[in-house]
């Protein structure tokens, strides 16, 4: 199975019932420059492939898939791409640079 390095998200804004908004992550970049929709990516993760994050100086972290947003009450983005808590922020798919 083929193993990804993402170095950077998209990203796209999303409406709260409330009025406000937060983010998402639409797709990543990997370390060859190539986008993938978080749909390419969870598909990719079932057929067993590993990504991960890469930043420098970094341990890498583990791409896992949500089936829905974690972060909002009632939010329905789907699907939904996480990194697993390790030692340190920076290399949370969160914190990558937009790419």
């Amino acid at each position: 199975m083929g193993t990804y390095y993402v170095t950077k998200v998209r990203k796209q804004a999303v409406a709260n019932k409330d009025g406000t908004s937060h983010e998402h992550i639409i797709g990543v970049v990997t370390n060859l420059g190539r986008f993938y929709t978080n749909k390419e990516v969870v598909d990719s993760i079932d057929t067993g492939h590993a990504w991960y994050t890469e930043v420098d100086k970094e341990p890498r972290a583990k791409i896992k898939k949500l089936s829905s947003c974690s972060n909002r009450s009632g939010c329905l983005h789907s699907p939904y791409l996480t990194t697993n808590p390790d030692h340190t922020t920076r290399n949370n798919l969160e914190n990558l640079p937009r790419g």
